[in-house]
């Protein structure tokens, strides 16, 4: 099936697209500003990240906790990384790009969804504006918390 774009965010962050990545990307810092992530478990190390590895991703949504199989398909650090995770849904895709401008980085992540049938497909065109509510706020908690650790490193 056709993938849907089901959200977009976008942000101009005044500091550098490296800090930026590594706020994105490490457990360390996403466990801080994601509520949604308990935790990832890796095969080897989270440093041996490259495109094509895997990963089981432990989150909790509203009260219940969904393990996931999750598939890095683009990993280029610190410009573009592409996640897939497989459920009954379908196939959920989150792409971070990072962009250096004058300023710092702008920050640009896209959500798809690739239903698994035309159930999913039609759920996810009527309901796909509610992506907006749940995924703003973990995204500007993302940018406070990126701000936090400038200013601590400072």
């Amino acid at each position: 099936m056709k993938e849907i774009h089901c959200y977009r965010f976008e942000a101009n962050i005044y500091t550098d697209s490296e800090l930026v990545f590594e706020c994105l990307n490490k457990d360390k810092h996403v466990l801080k500003w994601n509520t949604q992530i308990i935790e990832n478990i890796y095969e080897g190390s989270e440093n041996d990240l490259q495109e094509g590895a895997t990963f089981i991703t432990r989150q909790k949504i509203d009260k219940k906790v969904y393990e996931l199989e999750a598939k890095y398909t683009k990993y280029d650090p610190p410009y573009n990384v592409c996640v897939e995770t497989a459920t009954k849904e379908g196939i959920s895709k989150t792409e971070y790009r990072l962009k250096v401008v004058p300023a710092g980085t702008e920050l640009t992540v896209d959500v798809y969804l690739i239903p698994s049938n035309w159930m999913y497909k039609t759920f996810t065109n009527m309901f796909k504006w509610a992506f907006k509510h749940v995924y703003d706020d973990q995204f500007n908690n993302f940018i406070e918390y990126v701000y936090k650790v400038q200013k601590q490193r400072n």
